[in-house]
């Protein structure tokens, strides 16, 4: 018997094995000396490879793990294995081509009494899907429903005369607007033994769903929009084509709504027939990522809409990189060498395209506001192939009795500013 959990179970290399191995082979010498049958333990190490009964993939990385991570997995058994019964088959289903814009949904009945080592309790559902969603309910008899709370105690165990359901929901209009072909999504339900403290001993019980998504409508050039990193001051613009599919060639796109203020849309005529322009601009607010949905209505009778997801990140006009702080050490009682202080530096932009790009110092003061100019030298070099990019150098030109924390203010245009603040920090090097 293998006394080491897989996780924990040591190497080939390893000395804790070899002994196991020597004190098999020497009981073994011992009962034939007695007269008795000499047969080794059934142990994997000193098994042959081609043992009736060895899966010659099961070894660590091999096999149906399923989402589970480090949990016992629940799988499938292969074709002349014997079906163990804390590896449960994936159960299955298929919805088919499902319409984009409609939600699907399906109850898998899970009995756990197939497994050993119960009674379990269902803790939670995960499913590999984005625009799926898995939930776990124990149903009694009556057909009355309780939630799971994914707590491992008892009371949360399927009673007597209960089921538990894994409830599937697949709702297409999470996502892009396009055709997607039939596949398979995995996912597990997470079960654990009431007698277990740890969760060492959790199965995961797979299940498979089979979808695909039929799109009514075709949106070029890209189903989804991402405008990217999108500086204050700039307002940039993209433009859609709209039309439907061949199954919907008189399909008219009419008022378009956005969730988000900062997202305008609007529709156009085509030079194209049958094809409708949907330009989409952002008109980016506060620093941060954002998202927003544009709803398109059509004239088909379902009264079928086009959800078209944006996203973007909206950055200040002068931004610094990799952070806005330079730090560095030098020796106080001199001045830095070119060489010394060559890698300290940072690059800053200024992404607002009506100025140019080149920086000044405004001021250098310390942390109570005094004038620490006369002690750094700064200057700025141009970043070949980032024309709004400049990199800005500092050089410690001495006289300082103690380190130095404060700030270097930069100017995009002049004393009225904008100004970009960069913490400037110089540690005494010893």
């Amino acid at each position: 018997m293998d006394y080491y959990p897989s996780r924990m179970r040591p190497g080939p290399a390893s000395p804790r094995r070899r002994p196991r191995c020597y004190v098999g082979v020497t009981l073994a010498l011992l009962l034939a000396a007695c007269g008795q049958p000499a047969t080794l333990p059934d142990d994997p190490a000193t098994r042959p490879a081609n043992a009736p009964g060895v899966s010659h993939s099961a070894g660590p990385g091999s096999g149906d793990r399923g989402l589970g991570g480090s949990h016992t997995t629940a799988g499938a058994a292969t074709p002349g294995e014997v079906q163990d019964p804390r590896q449960p088959k994936a159960v299955q289903h298929d919805f088919g081509v499902i319409p984009h814009g409609e939600a699907r949904t399906h109850d898998y009945v899970i009995d756990t009494a197939q497994l050993t080592g119960g009674p379990f309790v269902p803790l939670r559902a995960q499913l590999d899907c984005a625009c799926g969603r898995a939930t776990l309910h124990l149903r009694d008899a009556d057909g009355n429903e309780r939630a799971v709370d994914g707590s491992p105690l008892a009371h949360n165990a399927p009673q007597a005369g209960e089921q538990l359901i894994a409830r599937v929901v697949i709702d297409t209009r999470t996502k892009d607007p396009e055709d997607l072909p039939v596949a398979t999504s995995r996912g597990y339900i997470v079960l654990q033994p009431v007698d277990d403290l740890t969760g060492y001993r959790r199965v995961n019980w797979p299940f498979h769903v089979r979808f695909g998504i039929d799109c009514p409508v075709v949106v070029k050039p890209f189903a989804a929009i991402d405008f990217a990193s999108v500086p204050q001051c700039e307002s940039p613009e993209l433009p859609l084509r709209l039309r439907g599919d061949d199954n919907h060639p008189d399909t008219e796109f009419r008022n378009v709504a956005s969730n988000n203020p900062e997202i305008e849309a609007r529709l156009a005529p085509s030079d194209t027939p049958g094809e409708t322009r949907l330009f989409v601009r952002c008109r980016p607010g506060a620093p941060g990522n954002a998202r927003a949905i544009l709803a398109i209505e059509t004239n088909m009778p379902n009264g079928y809409r086009v959800h078209i997801g944006v996203t973007w990140k909206v950055v200040p006009d002068l931004v610094a990189t990799p952070m806005d702080k330079l730090s560095f050490r030098a020796h106080l009682e001199r001045p830095q060498t070119a060489q010394e202080s060559s890698s300290q530096y940072l690059l800053v932009a200024d992404h607002d395209r009506r100025r140019n790009a080149e920086f000044a110092v405004h001021e250098v003061v310390d942390a109570a506001g005094r004038d620490g100019s006369e002690h750094f030298e700064i200057r700025f070099e141009p970043v070949p192939g980032r024309p709004r990019y400049r990199r800005v150098l500092a050089r410690y030109l001495g006289g300082l009795q103690a380190g130095f924390r404060g700030t270097l203010r930069l100017t995009a245009d002049g004393s009225d500013g904008p100004f970009l603040d960069l913490a400037l920090v110089m540690f005494p090097k010893k």
